[in-house]
């Protein structure tokens, strides 16, 4: 029997007692319905009795009460820090119950149909990471983004279709290290633009959680985090999983045929180039030539990548491009020109470009050294200023839970390398 319940007993008995008091003296009158004397005129104690005995009997019954009013009072003061922690306690895992219940999906032995959200189709059951399908549009100069999908368009320009992507959904077992609460509930509320995330909170316009919902969620997510001594083993584990990865021949062959590919796309861009005479389909046709120009840059960095990736180049791949580089959640080193191409490494996408040099410009080295350490473990607040001259978006993850110092430190060269 915990304190609360013994509260409410205490509680029950005196409303129980109070009432049976308040009954008998309703039946006493009813049964003694003689009038009595009053009480001014009834004769009390005399001096003698008043000022020994009776006396004596009530100042003890007083003193007692006094000891029993300062015991309470000193039980209560004890009592109360262990009470409201243990309400806080119970309040947390009961707002992490319904997170549960939102977060699950049909798999989930919390699934209510009436009230899930089914984040779990794409973040894994246990919260683990998996998969969103999610359809990329076409940024091909030469298609109009208004046109309606036809069979006559999808055939005339087949270059002009979506395609439908497996887009790599995070693990939110590292959630808790990577973001603060308030980043969570930013996250849940607003979604991220751009990827399968949604908005789930009214706040947005878009969603149907409030406050206390989103709330939740936050708490479940939270209630999913790994220690950091595991994040970090773990994240050596990936590590060394992607090397494995880019040294297989399989992924060599892939690399040196996404070339080829890249290459004949770039050739037959320049030809129909060239047959164009309408300047404004010379226009457009500069930048279909421009564009499969980058795709065949990247395919060729990414052979060279599969051939001598750097410790840092890896640690980045593994937890910073699927932010800084366009189309990196869905890319398949496997088979690297099956979807949509991806940008260059570290080239921009929900989060900043950091190829044009800004890395060195915010964090000049030598001295920037420490700041730049400190931007990518630790983060900076919404709204305050971080190197030179930036100021925070509060939306920058941090690290320092989930890699190690030296781990954090290769991936700080190889974004000055950029």
């Amino acid at each position: 029997m915990n304190f609360r319940t013994v509260l409410i007993l205490i509680n029950v008995a005196a409303i129980a007692g109070l009432l049976g008091f308040i009954f008998f003296r309703v039946l006493s009158i009813r049964r003694n319905p003689e009038t009595t004397t009053a009480e001014n005129l009834t004769p009390f104690f005399d001096d003698e009795v008043l000022e020994s005995a009776h006396l004596e009997r009530v100042l003890g019954i007083a003193l007692i009460a006094l000891v029993i009013v300062v015991l309470g009072l000193l039980a209560y003061f004890i009592w109360e820090p262990f009470r409201e922690t243990s309400a806080a306690t119970g309040f947390n895992e009961q707002s992490i119950q319904r997170g549960a219940v939102l977060f699950a999906n049909d798999q989930s032995p919390n699934y209510d149909s009436t009230v899930s959200l089914q984040c779990a189709n794409c973040h894994g059951v246990d919260g683990g990471g998996g998969a969103a399908s999610f359809t990329v549009k076409s940024e091909d100069p030469r298609c109009d983004p208004t046109a309606t999908l036809t069979p006559e368009l999808a055939a005339k320009e087949p270059y002009c279709l979506p395609k439908q992507v497996a887009w790599r959904a995070p693990a939110l077992t590292l959630a808790g290290l990577r973001y603060s609460a308030d980043q969570l509930t930013q996250i849940i509320t607003y979604g991220r633009p751009g990827t399968p995330m949604p908005a789930w909170g009214i706040a947005s316009g878009k969603g149907v959680l409030q406050e206390q919902g989103i709330q939740d969620l936050v708490n479940y997510v939270e209630s999913l985090t790994v220690k950091s001594s595991k994040a970090q083993a773990d994240a050596a584990k990936a590590a060394s999983d992607t090397a494995g990865v880019l040294a297989k021949p399989a992924t060599k062959t892939a690399a040196a045929k996404w070339v080829a590919t890249a290459e004949a796309a770039l050739a037959t861009a320049q030809e129909e180039r060239a047959a164009q005479t309408d300047p404004a389909e010379i226009a457009t046709y500069d930048e279909v030539v421009a564009e499969k120009q980058q795709e065949l840059d990247v395919a060729k960095a990414w052979e060279q990548t599969t051939r001598s990736a750097t410790p840092g180049q890896i640690e980045f791949m593994n937890n910073c491009a699927r932010c800084h580089t366009r189309g990196w959640s869905y890319f398949d080193p496997k088979n690297p020109d099956a979807t949509t191409p991806p940008g260059p490494m570290g080239g921009g996408a929900y989060g900043p470009n950091l190829t044009n040099g800004d890395v060195n410009r915010q964090f000049p080295p030598p001295n920037g050294e420490a700041g730049l350490f400190t931007w990518i473990s630790a983060g900076v607040p919404a709204g305050e200023g971080y190197g030179s001259r930036g100021i925070s978006s509060g939306r920058m993850p941090h690290f320092g839970a989930v890699l190690t110092k030296a781990q954090i430190e290769a991936i700080m060269a190889y974004e000055r390398s950029l």
